[in-house]
């Protein structure tokens, strides 16, 4: 599964209705900081927009009250007013950011992602078939030790024409 580091916000988010109605609840700048922490908690639990703890426990209120430094009464009423105008579901029990996949854009991430994987799959198999035709693979000591080799005989072949005699190191 996909692991996302960011969190996508509109830039009209002030201009949705939804939110223009939460601006008009009493408090209703909490209202707005609750979503923003429902949305990172979400992207935090990477389960399609399902909002758990670990695998597969459901969050509840009293998590939700914790977690956010807001009473028991105070967090039920804002998440009742998201369950009403359908910014969050219910379903079996698990709270959930309605039409996650689409305001995070999860198809266009992982359609990005397996571009990038094909282009440096491609790339790979490029450098192999160069290889290939090269016919040429020495590893950089190897390398080394065979150019230090070559020079010490090409340095004797020298000494052998120049005095005509070979040369002893003591």
């Amino acid at each position: 599964m996909y692991k996302l580091q960011w969190l996508k916000i509109d830039a009209n988010l002030f201009a949705n209705r939804k939110i223009q109605i939460l601006l008009k609840e009493p408090d209703g700048d909490t209202y707005i900081r609750v979503w923003i922490q429902l949305l990172i908690i979400a992207m935090e639990c990477n389960k399609e927009g399902n909002l758990v703890i670990g695998e597969n426990k459901p969050m509840t209120i009293e998590y939700f009250s914790k977690i956010m430094g807001k009473s028991f009464e105070k967090m039920e009423e804002i998440i009742k007013k998201f369950l009403e105008l359908e910014m969050i579901i219910l379903e079996n029990e698990v709270y959930k950011i309605k039409n996650w996949n689409k305001y995070q854009s999860i198809e266009t991430y992982e359609k990005y992602k397996e571009q990038g994987r094909l282009r440096q799959q491609k790339y790979r198999e490029k450098l192999k078939s160069e290889n290939r035709k090269s016919n040429v693979t020495v590893t950089l000591c190897n390398g080394e030790e065979e150019n230090k080799e070559n020079k010490r005989k090409e340095i004797r072949k020298e000494e052998e024409n120049t005095n005509g005699f070979r040369k002893y190191e003591m």
